[in-house]
């Protein structure tokens, strides 16, 4: 540890402890008090049984623990963590396996599941995070899933490797799996496997909170959570810090997996399913991304709320709605908390990468025009071929749903790529548009292009509906609630076992859904046409996006989007600016969202699955947010992997099949942000302005912009060596690390803390802390 952070560490803990004292020592009785009345009202909805309790604090138990390791990555590196539970999972997989095999008992196994898990966070930060260190936050969020689905691979060979079936579920064997109490039926209340998973749980949480509270590098995490350059300036090794979280993160993972293995099985996926990372997501926001008993607590009453909505309805559906209603109350209570946060930079993180266009000295050019003409006339061939030519008659009606998923990367590239605004449920937005249009189809008949326009209308109505929020909550802490809204789409709104359902779906004979005959011409029932029309939507929707961006309204979205302040300052009214943008995506999800049901002839609620939100966005993070024509391609793409995927069994056979998709969405995801992090966009667009730059040396043409850029690039090494040989010199003749701004004495940062003019008067430092 450096000496700077030993000096500093007195001072840190006096003015932490002034601070949070409060936050880290509630009263007793007020969170009494809040259990009790959470209680009372709980058993009046839900009517549990004593047995139901625990098995409600079991699995909450698991969500608690991942929520520690949200909290632990956020607060070192301001990123939602996809992969919390996967960091985890490989080495309890490991162990489990060598538990089922015989080879050791369940016992000696933990510390295979404990070290390996420790070791996983550790190589995760060192191996990938660090290259994003300085980085978008949005681009270092998305690859945290690359982490995710490449120690999905692992996972899926290590049965294997191991001599058992990676897709049967195994009874895990522990040494107190006999242990029991039972009621007076006989039926078990509580089981040895679930004591050891709630022990375990509650010995890692207080382990990390006193490590946290007491240790050098626990007090450098927290320092660093508030400002990390401020900590770096104070001597705190932030990266080794962040190392650390990753380290604990992983551990912790890994103890969850293993204690609640025994009572849920191995799991088949390492990230325990998008479901799992809601619920986990959702004790952390309760908790305010801070607190580690406050997240625990959180996470066993949502695992009661999961179990007492399946105890009574069949199914987790109400438990995933009412996630939504308590990350936006949760996040609204702290919104003085979070527009601070926003106000010191804490909270802030960089946008996705915008493109400039072609320079107005080459765009008239007949190379430059020639070129794009060209591009363009290839690839509509290529779209106008696909169902003529390149596709056989039986695929053709797979081939349909591509120009729709298009229509979906549009909508993002507005919301996202323009305005800034980080959505991971833009399926429930379609999700809406296709409920309430294919019902009105279904059930009354009504017209083709009357259900485009109220298509249209309910994803822009509800797309304000989920912006409203961003009024006050923004960046990664919306992606949260959109991913919650993402859930209560195609569970609880489409779903006709509750109200609003079984108003909206189709029901009975008339869920058929048939496509018409378009001006006694045009037969939607022929999938070739149908394909076109979806085609002819999706270049509608790029003109009316690129028209939005040209325009003066794209150009206040930007603004608003790059510095809301100097927005504000030019008199742009950035609420206003906002909810456009949210309208105007909304808008664009429910042209496509109304063309899924014809597709499929129904409303399908499955159809419009979180994990697919997850998947677009990811898509066209990939194709680059910045860029319409890459980030549609981005999203075609992997619609096309996904609906020609049964192809690859034959191809490939069952396990490649598998693997791959895991392989594009995994380790080269990873490789792809590490050297390209503005997506296909910042490929194709290096390669057009090479072309440019050549066309400017051939015409003779002084193109400021590119010739800059290339100089840049030509100097950078020169540069580098000059700063290296700088920074040698200067520590070659400074021996001190600060300068006294009085009396101009060089001091080291131990003389600092004791010098006369640089010493800070204890009540100083207590204002500072909070004592004032």
């Amino acid at each position: 540890m450096p000496a700077a952070l030993r000096g500093l560490e007195p001072q840190l803990q006096r003015l932490q402890r002034l601070r949070d004292a409060p936050q880290l020592r509630p009263a007793p009785v007020r969170w009494a008090a809040v259990g009790v009345i959470f209680l009372l009202v709980f058993q009046s909805i839900f009517h549990l049984t004593v047995g139901n309790y625990i098995n409600g604090l079991m699995l909450g138990a698991l969500y608690g623990v991942l929520a520690v390791g949200i909290i632990l990555i956020y607060r070192a590196l301001r990123i939602i963590n996809f992969a919390a539970a996967a960091v985890g999972s490989v080495p309890a997989i490991f162990a489990f396996m060598a538990d089922i095999k015989g080879w050791i008992n369940y016992v000696e196994a933990l510390p295979i599941a404990l070290i390996g898990g420790a070791l996983a966070g550790l190589l995760t930060d060192v191996v990938v995070m660090r290259r994003f260190a300085r980085g978008s936050r949005l681009i270092a969020t998305v690859a945290t899933i690359g982490v995710a689905q490449s120690f999905a691979i692992l996972a899926f060979f290590i049965p294997i490797w191991m001599g058992k079936d990676a897709a049967t579920p195994s009874y895990v064997p522990t040494p107190w799996s006999e242990w029991r109490i039972t009621d007076g039926r006989g039926a078990p209340l509580l089981t040895g496997n679930q004591v050891f998973a709630l022990v375990s749980v509650l010995v890692a949480s207080v382990a990390v909170w006193a490590f946290l509270r007491y240790s050098r590098i626990g007090i450098g995490l927290r320092a660093a959570s508030e400002n990390a350059d401020r900590a770096g300036l104070l001597g705190i090794p932030v990266r080794t810090v962040q190392t650390v979280a990753w380290t604990l993160a992983g551990a912790l993972a890994a103890l969850a997996i293993y204690g609640q293995g025994p009572l849920i099985g191995v799991p088949r996926d390492t990230t325990l399913g998008f479901n799992t990372l809601l619920y986990g997501l959702a004790a952390a926001v309760i908790a305010g991304m801070e607190g580690i008993w406050t997240a625990l607590a959180a996470g066993l009453a949502i695992g009661l709320v999961i179990f007492g909505s399946v105890a009574n309805y069949g199914e987790s559906d109400l438990a995933s709605a009412l996630m939504l209603v308590i990350i936006i109350a949760a996040l609204l209570a702290r919104r003085s908390q979070l527009a601070r946060a926003y106000t010191t930079g804490v909270a802030t993180w960089r946008e996705v990468k915008i493109f400039r266009r072609v320079p107005s000295q080459l765009v008239h050019l007949p190379e430059v025009w020639g070129a794009k003409l060209g591009i363009g006339v290839a690839f509509l061939a290529l779209a106008l071929l696909l169902p003529l030519k390149l596709v056989g008659a039986a695929d053709v009606p797979m081939l349909t749903i591509l120009p729709v998923y298009g229509i979906i990367a549009v909508s993002l590239v507005v919301l996202t790529g323009w305005a800034g605004q980080i959505s991971l449920g833009q399926f429930g937005i379609v999700g809406m548009a296709a409920g309430v249009s294919g019902g009105l189809v279904a059930n009354h008949g009504i017209d083709f292009f009357a259900a485009l326009a109220i298509a249209v209308l309910v994803g822009a109505l509800s797309a304000v509906v989920i912006g409203l929020p961003a009024l006050r909550i923004q960046g990664l802490y919306l992606a949260v609630t959109t991913l919650a809204f993402g859930f209560v789409v195609p569970d609880f709104m489409l779903n006709n076992h509750y109200a609003v359902g079984a108003h909206i779906m189709p029901t009975g004979y008339a869920a058929q859904i048939r496509r018409p005959l378009l001006y006694g011409r045009f037969d939607l029932n022929d999938d070739t046409i149908f394909y076109f029309v979806c085609l002819g939507l999706l270049v509608l929707a790029m003109a009316a996006a690129a028209a939005f961006r040209r325009f003066r309204s794209g150009r206040i979205l930007l603004a608003a989007r790059d510095n809301q302040r100097a927005a504000m300052v030019y008199g742009i009214h950035v609420t206003r600016a906002r909810l456009a943008a949210f309208a105007v995506s909304g808008a664009i999800a429910g042209l496509a969202g109304v063309m899924i049901p014809y597709a499929h002839h129904t409303v399908i609620p499955a159809d419009y699955s979180a994990q697919y939100g997850i998947g677009i966005f990811l898509a066209a993070a990939i194709g680059g947010l910045g860029s319409l024509p890459t980030a549609v391609a981005g999203a075609m793409l992997l619609e096309a992997t996904v609906v020609f995927g049964p192809r690859l069994y034959t191809l490939l056979g069952p396990t490649w099949a598998t693997v791959l998709p895991l392989m594009v969405t995994g380790p080269l995801l990873v490789l792809q942000l590490t050297f390209y992090p503005g997506g296909l966009a910042q490929q194709v667009h290096d390669v057009r302005d090479r072309f440019l730059r050549w066309v400017a040396r051939r015409r003779g043409i002084e193109v400021p912009s590119l010739l800059a850029d290339r100089a840049a690039t030509e100097q950078q090494p020169a540069f580098s060596e000059a700063l290296g040989g700088a920074t040698e010199e200067l520590e070659r003749t400074h021996t001190y690390d600060i300068v006294c701004p009085v009396c101009s004495e060089g001091l080291s940062m131990e003389q600092a803390r004791l010098h006369p003019h640089l010493r800070v008067p204890q009540e100083t430092a207590a204002v500072a802390g909070g004592g004032g």
